[in-house]
């Protein structure tokens, strides 16, 4: 994983945004590569993969990565389950550094209109988030429905608290907020054995609507066989109020093979 921070604006960081594709922090999850269409009553699937990643924001780590994620759909109705851990190694120290776990329904999920519900917690030491924790619900709007794309649209609320503590615990930030979820997502096939999935998240309280954080969250998924996917994924975030210190744009990289079933 790469990461690096630079200053910008709001209006340009937004512009670029919308030249190059969709993109607070990368803690966001993609649910959209998890999802998937069937025509029977009722189907359990998932899978579980393994990286490695290199970063540089304070400290040189490398970090070995691992997910999981477990589905479980009926005719209506679609229940998930996402999982990760990261384990680092930082300067000859080995470390378990970030994870979360997402849990998401989504009801009538056929509907052109669909409401979904979701719970998250998370963490992420090696930014100084201690803890995240939100739910909240949203309703999905499908406004492309090819046979090889599907593009969706959503927007709720949902109830945010989170812990903040600087490198040498100088400083320590918890607050809770209620803020407004937009995301625009495109999933689909580019070839046989390639697929896209990515999303957008634009989400800031009520009070302060043009103060958001903004993150995009890319994958591209390389079939190798049935059960076996090699998976490249960028992620870029822009926080308009970050915590302490830190940088307001981050972005990271990262690959990884995974198993499917």
């Amino acid at each position: 994983m790469i990461v690096t921070g630079i200053k910008t604006t709001p209006f340009l960081f937004f512009i670029v945004i919308l030249l190059v594709g969709s993109p607070s922090r990368s803690q966001v999850i993609n649910v959209e590569t998890h999802r998937v269409e069937v025509d029977t009553l009722q189907k359990v699937s998932g899978g579980f993969g393994a990286g490695l990643d290199i970063s540089k924001n304070t400290s040189q780590i490398l970090r070995l990565r691992n997910s999981a994620d477990l589905r479980y759909i009926t005719r209506k109705h679609e229940f998930l389950v996402l999982g990760r851990n990261n384990f680092l190694r930082v300067e000859g120290s080995n470390v378990l550094n970030d994870g979360f776990i997402h849990l998401r329904t989504v009801l009538n999920r056929n509907s052109s209109i669909a409401p979904e519900l979701f719970v998250q917690a998370q963490y992420n030491l090696d930014w100084g988030m201690k803890r995240r924790g939100l739910i909240g619900s949203a309703m999905r709007i499908r406004f492309v429905q090819t046979e090889h794309i599907m593009a969706f649209a959503s927007t709720g609320l949902m109830i945010e608290n989170e812990i903040w503590q600087d490198v040498d615990k100088s400083m320590r930030d918890e607050r809770t907020l209620l803020k407004s979820t937009t995301s625009i997502n495109v999933r689909g096939s580019i070839t046989e054995n390639l697929d896209i999935a990515a999303i957008s998240y634009y989400q800031a309280r009520p009070d302060k609507f043009f103060k958001p954080r903004f993150t995009s969250d890319w994958q591209l998924r390389f079939r190798i066989s049935e059960n076996l996917r090699f998976v490249f994924q960028f992620v870029s975030t822009y926080d308009s109020d970050p915590p302490f210190s830190s940088s307001d744009f981050i972005y990271q990289l990262s690959n990884m093979i995974e198993v499917r079933f």
